[in-house]
Parts: C-alpha cells; sequence; structure tokens
C-alpha cells in the first residue's frame, strides 16, 4: 500500500461518482470498499436509476485489460452452462471436444438481475463467488490465475506473484418481482455489501437530463486511467492487509462493537461487553426481533468495510495513515447498514398500509431503520463511544 495507491482510488471514486455518474460519489465509494475488501456486491434499486451503468462506468475507468470485464443477463432459462462453459465440438471437424469457457472466466463479472436466474444455475454462481472456481462435468475450473508483477524502476527486484481478482458486481430490482427467485441467504451472505441506489435528488436529476440531451460532444467520458488496472486492482485489493498491518487495531472500542453485533444476534449476551445493566437489557429486548444470527463472515466483513471507508475518508496527506485505526468507528457507522441489510432477518409485522407506497421498498426501509438501531443498541459504553456512534449512524449516507 502506497500513497499513490490511495490517490488512484480517491481518484476513481471522483471521476466516477462525480464526473461520470452525477450523484453517485457514496454509491462508487461503497463499491470501492468491496472493491479493496475483496468483497462481491449487490446493488439493489427501481429500473432506470443507473446500476448497470455505473459498474461498467467503473469498469471503464479502471482500466482494465479487454476480456477482463464481462456482463450476463439473467432469466429463467439461463443454465449453469451459459456461465461455466461446457464441453463443445472443435472447430476443425475432428469430432474432438473442447472446453469453452463461459463470461464467469474474467476479473469483473457484471451479473444482471441475478434474482431471476434458477436456483440451479444460481448454485453455480455461489462456488465461483465463494471458491472462485467452477465445476463442469465433475472437472474443476480456477476463476484466477497467476500473474506477475514487475517494478519498473527496479528491475533487479525480485518479481511479485498474485492471482488475478475475481469480484462479481450484480444487481436486482426491488420491484417486478414476477418470475423472481430470492438469493438464497448461503449466497447472499457471500455479498460484502448490498447497495441501495438511491433517486436522484432535484439538482442531480437535472444534471443527468442536461448530459443526456447535450451533444455528444459535450457529454462527459470517463478517461481510462493510465495505471493498469489488473495490478492497480491487486494492490488496492491488499490495502485493508496493509492497513491492519500498519495500525495492528481497528481501535478497542470498534472491535469490541463488531463483536457485540455478532454475539447479541446469537443471544451470547454474556460475551457481550462494555454496556451498562441496562443497555444491555435494552439489547436483549430488541434481540427478541432478531430471526438469524450473524456469523464470523459478517464479522469480518464490517471490519473491511471500516478500515475501507476510513482509508478513502480521513487519510488526505501523507502521514495521517495513524488516524485511521483510532476513527474507525467511522468508517462502521457509515457502512454497517450496507453490510448487514442482507444479512438480517427480522420477526417483525410491517404494519404496511396500501396507500400507494412500494411494499418491498418500505420493508427495506423498514429494515434499514432496524439495522441501524440494532448497530446503535450494541456499541460499547467507553468515552462518549455510543453517543458519537448513534450520530454518526443517523447521518450516514442513504445507500
Amino acid at each position: 500500500m502506497t500513497d499513490s495507491d490511495l490517490e488512484y482510488l480517491r481518484n476513481l471514486i471522483e471521476q466516477v461518482g462525480t464526473k461520470k455518474m452525477f450523484g453517485m460519489k457514496d454509491v462508487v465509494t461503497m463499491m470501492m470498499i468491496s472493491l479493496v475488501a475483496r468483497g462481491h456486491i449487490l446493488l439493489e434499486g427501481n429500473p432506470g436509476l443507473g446500476k448497470t451503468a455505473v459498474v461498467k462506468a467503473l469498469s471503464e475507468a479502471m482500466n482494465l485489460p479487454e476480456g477482463a470485464e464481462k456482463r450476463i443477463q439473467f432469466t429463467p432459462d439461463l443454465m449453469p452452462s451459459d456461465i461455466t462453459g461446457t464441453w463443445m465440438p472443435k472447430k476443425d471437424a475432428s469430432n474432438q471436444l473442447e472446453f469453452r469457457p463461459g463470461p464467469v472466466f474474467c476479473q469483473l463479472l457484471i451479473a444482471d438481475e441475478i434474482n431471476r436466474a434458477t436456483p440451479k444455475t444460481q448454485s453455480a454462481m455461489l462456488e465461483a463467488m465463494a471458491e472462485f472456481q467452477v465445476s463442469v462435468l465433475g472437472e474443476t475450473r480456477p476463476l484466477r490465475t497467476q500473474k506477475i508483477i514487475r517494478d519498473p524502476d527496479n528491475e533487479l527486484a525480485a518479481p511479485e506473484q498474485y492471482l488475478t481478482p475475481f469480484m462479481v458486481m450484480a444487481t436486482q430490482n426491488p420491484v417486478d418481482q414476477e418470475g423472481v427467485n430470492p438469493l438464497p441467504e448461503a449466497q447472499l451472505d457471500r455479498f460484502l455489501s448490498k447497495i441501495s441506489v438511491p433517486f436522484p435528488k432535484a439538482d442531480v436529476l437535472a444534471q443527468i437530463l442536461r448530459k443526456e440531451v447535450a451533444p455528444d460532444r459535450d457529454k462527459p467520458k470517463a478517461v481510462p486511467s493510465e495505471t493498469d488496472g489488473t495490478e492497480a486492482y491487486v494492490r488496492l485489493s491488499r490495502l485493508n492487509s496493509g492497513l491492519a498491518g500498519a495500525l495492528e487495531t481497528i481501535g478497542h472500542d470498534t472491535e469490541t462493537h463488531i463483536l457485540n453485533m455478532v454475539l447479541a444476534s446469537s443471544l451470547e449476551f454474556d460475551q457481550v461487553e462494555d454496556l451498562s445493566r441496562k443497555r444491555r437489557e435494552d439489547l436483549r429486548s430488541f434481540c427478541t426481533k432478531v430471526e438469524y444470527p450473524l456469523g464470523p463472515r459478517a464479522a469480518t466483513a464490517l471490519s473491511w468495510a471500516a478500515l475501507g471507508w476510513s482509508a478513502i475518508r480521513i487519510v488526505v496527506r501523507e502521514g495521517e495513515i495513524n488516524q485511521i485505526g483510532p476513527n474507525a468507528w467511522q468508517g462502521l457507522a457509515n457502512t454497517v447498514v450496507p453490510v448487514l441489510r442482507h444479512r438480517m432477518k427480522f420477526q417483525i409485522e410491517f404494519d404496511y398500509d396500501d396507500d400507494g407506497i412500494d411494499r418491498i421498498g418500505f420493508e427495506q426501509l423498514r429494515i434499514d431503520k432496524l439495522v441501524a438501531e440494532f448497530s446503535k443498541v450494541c456499541a460499547p459504553d467507553g468515552d462518549g463511544y455510543a453517543e458519537q456512534f448513534a450520530a454518526a449512524v443517523d447521518n450516514r449516507p442513504a445507500i
């Protein structure tokens, strides 16, 4: 991890989230945090809000090599072989078979409307997302290959070996649910974060309209970075481990907070730390609504997201890296809802009244509020941490 890597990361966010996709800076920031954390992302929003467009704009700005980015449009008739590839006759009329890889063999996979695929096809995606491999007719094939990075400024330095990255950026619509197969819990847990793409505000909508009606010569274009996308991708994916090595800890209160959320969701209240008796009773009462417990993957995702947000937002000048760990609680407050909204289920009755409000959107809003409340009741007491965290959660970006 270097200052140039961090600068490259912030330039991508500014270029895509501000200049190319108006009003998407918070969405792109969370996407880049997921990239840094080596996690897949799920974008949810109504049709026409730019979910696929923002993924494509990010891919273009990253300057990935040709063929590194691929797209799959998920439909009910999509078969696993349409994703993984299969054995086909050779084109030389030799009657021999050869393996023809599917679109999943890439570095950045855009999975459009992923929840429209059948469970059988979803199982193929789950293996790719969880194990970075696919199985075709009993033969396993890796999705990541060994590559070498050489230092152009030091020819005598030993080349560095790395595995090419594989990341899924999936989209789904909260409306038009006919023919949809909800993603299984095991697959949802493989997404580091679920990002809710907001409807643009009036000023942003005006910018979009002006861009669309402008002549082609006046339309802003994403300028690919001169940095090789794959190598930069690899360096960024090591950012969190580099931060963890430099900082050793994300801060005691933040670490305790993350552990409290996982333990409380499993009803292990005797292991929850740094809560007063009154707040512990409030936590017990709240957790009667929690249907599924969080697991170790959720704790890891929260830690990665907190550090990633802090690296992007807090470090602005050389020498400030020591501020990331103590301020990781701010990153946790800004990312806890996207990281947990698809992992948590609540046993509640939605007091939904059909007055023109979309039911699915209404329920997601309620879940987001409950996740935010859950994170607040789990916050440790020490030195005003709980109050600061609650205020930050209440003012988090609406993504």
